[in-house]
């Protein structure tokens, strides 16, 4: 419970649904620009235990949280973890490489927890974000001063790695869609835009107030082609392919990768 004029308040719990570079981390800043809100991030990172930036990366850390994976969550998003930050909505940020048993059996236990999936349509523009910030090791930009280098793969692996995102988005949302838990779909274009503000306040019962916000910048070319230096191959073998719309620009200028 957490303390209000009225009274004690039930605590929610809520989880990001995603992939990497899809827009978990946007979409997580903006949950927490809001003073009733606390996404705890990336708790189940197979490296470390991320805190929403706290990074535990001891070994022995990693090790007992695995041994324990719906005890360790369960601790996480408790009353009080949500008591200890002020807020009456807790949650985490869950990645499709994530612990199995998350989706085998610790989510389908708990069908008052709410899903909020977040998508990227575009899988050209995931698959170069990802590549890029492997290659800088900057998963996040709050400077606005990231300087991503264009990549050149064989337009054959593109392909291959578009598939594969693609493919891990439908087996996401089937599962999501296979349960009871309350749940709100939103694509990375809607909260790189602002679009997605009203539908996560209605979502989280957060009502009106000033606009959720993040601190994070696009790290990427706005135009995908772009951000890529064998730009010919890719933009013959994606049209040829008929994906050629993944090609421009994916959103305005506001995007976050």
């Amino acid at each position: 419970m957490t303390g209000s004029a009225d009274g004690p308040t039930a605590v929610g719990r809520f989880l990001i649904l995603g992939q990497p570079r899809s827009g978990t981390t946007l979409v997580q800043t903006l949950v927490n620009s809001h003073p009733a809100c606390h996404c705890r991030g990336e708790l189940f990172d197979p490296w470390q235990i991320d805190d929403d930036g706290a990074k535990d990366k001891r070994l022995e850390a990693v090790r007992e949280r695995d041994r324990d994976p719906a005890g360790f969550i369960a601790a996480m998003l408790s009353d009080a973890a949500a008591a200890e930050r002020g807020v009456r909505w807790i949650g985490a940020k869950i990645l499709f490489q994530h612990n199995p048993r998350l989706l085998d059996t610790i989510v389908p236990a708990h069908p008052d927890w709410r899903l909020v999936l977040v998508g990227r349509p575009n899988k050209l523009a995931q698959f170069a974000s990802l590549a890029q910030v492997r290659r800088t090791g900057r998963w996040v930009d709050t400077e606005g001063d990231a300087d991503p280098p264009r990549i050149a793969p064989d337009p054959r692996y593109a392909a291959s790695e578009c598939n594969r995102l693609e493919n891990e988005d439908f087996l996401l949302r089937a599962w999501v869609e296979s349960l009871p838990n309350p749940r709100l779909v939103l694509s990375y274009a809607e909260a790189a835009t602002g679009a997605a503000d009203a539908r996560l306040r209605a979502f989280l019962g957060l009502g009106e107030g000033a606009p959720l916000t993040t601190p994070l910048h696009r790290q990427g070319q706005p135009v995908i082609l772009d951000r890529f230096e064998n730009r010919d191959e890719i933009a013959a073998h994606f049209t040829e392919s008929g994906r050629a719309d993944w090609l421009g620009a994916e959103v305005g200028p506001a995007g976050a990768a």
